[in-house]
């Protein structure tokens, strides 16, 4: 028995941090969004109880990788196991800030109940997949959320918004936890940020309901960019490119480094797109997903 999954790249379309936790996680306000960028994994059940993963990038089959996490959580779930091979093509970059390891581990969490004959409603799987990481259950979900608390939090909303997505990878970013420091050294416990980032949060899901491209583009943030591009200039020059490019608004998705810009014109995106990909830069157009 063979199930197909594909693990779709995640967007930060805003991210504000609203609070400290005692352990040791951030409280957020993210409206999240996924984009057709995406991993193929293929997941077939064999008999026994061994996971088996092989990866076209051999840093990926390792025993610690999201993926065998997820499927270890899911069959401590379920408290029962069979066998299963794992096969995964990567297309998502890596430590980029568009929840490629997050989204390979919520595909495993989806197709492994499929082929347990859906033990599990997509709230319980959400309920495990927090175990395994902050972006996991939205990346059960998908589609446009609004999150809090880690992420686990999330409210269902609609995107009409009608453009294409570019993906592109800046120069080094920094880890997240530095990011965090960062911010927690400027804002202590981020109480003074709450209201703002709620009602940011809101407008964005507003205009992003009404289809209001512009609307969208004022609301479109994130937090991590005050302490990362002063500190990491090659991806504050990129953000102007892609707005100097056509682009409505650019951003860094999560704590990067990659970048997304949301164009109008979608011969606009393929055109820059064009070009950093003629300079070496890993760079995509897709859209919402």
């Amino acid at each position: 028995m063979i199930a197909r999954e594909a693990a779709y790249a995640k967007i930060n379309l805003s991210l504000d941090v609203v609070g400290r936790r005692a352990d040791g996680y951030h409280e957020l306000v993210s409206v999240m969004q996924t984009v057709t960028l995406c991993d193929d994994l293929t997941f077939e059940k064999m008999k026994g109880e061994e996971i088996l993963l092989s990866a076209d990038l051999a840093q990926i089959a390792h025993a610690d990788n999201l993926i065998v996490r997820a499927a270890k959580a899911y069959f401590a779930a379920a408290r029962a196991q069979f066998g299963v091979k794992i096969t995964l093509h990567k297309r998502i970059p890596m430590q980029a800030g568009l929840g490629g390891g997050s989204a390979d581990a919520a595909a495993t969490l989806r197709a492994l109940n499929r082929l347990d004959g859906d033990r599990f409603s997509p709230e319980e799987l959400c309920r495990i997949a927090v175990q395994i990481g902050a972006d996991v259950p939205f990346c059960v979900m998908g589609g446009t959320r609004l999150c809090r608390g880690i992420g686990e939090r999330m409210q269902e909303t609609e995107n009409r918004l009608s453009c294409s997505v570019v993906l592109v990878m800046a120069d080094e970013g920094i880890s997240t936890p530095e990011a965090f420091r960062a911010l927690d050294e400027i804002y202590g416990d981020f109480s003074a940020l709450t209201p703002a980032a709620q009602l940011r949060a809101d407008r964005l899901t507003d205009a992003l309901e009404k289809g209001a491209l512009d609307g969208a583009a004022e609301e479109i943030y994130n937090r991590f960019e005050e302490v990362i591009l002063p500190v990491r200039p090659h991806a504050a020059q990129m953000k102007q490119r892609l707005l100097a490019a056509g682009a409505r608004v650019a951003c860094m998705s999560g704590s990067g480094p990659a970048l997304f810009a949301l164009f109008e014109k979608e011969q606009e995106a393929k055109a820059i797109v064009s070009d950093l990909q003629k300079e070496g830069k890993t760079a995509y157009v897709c859209r919402f997903a």
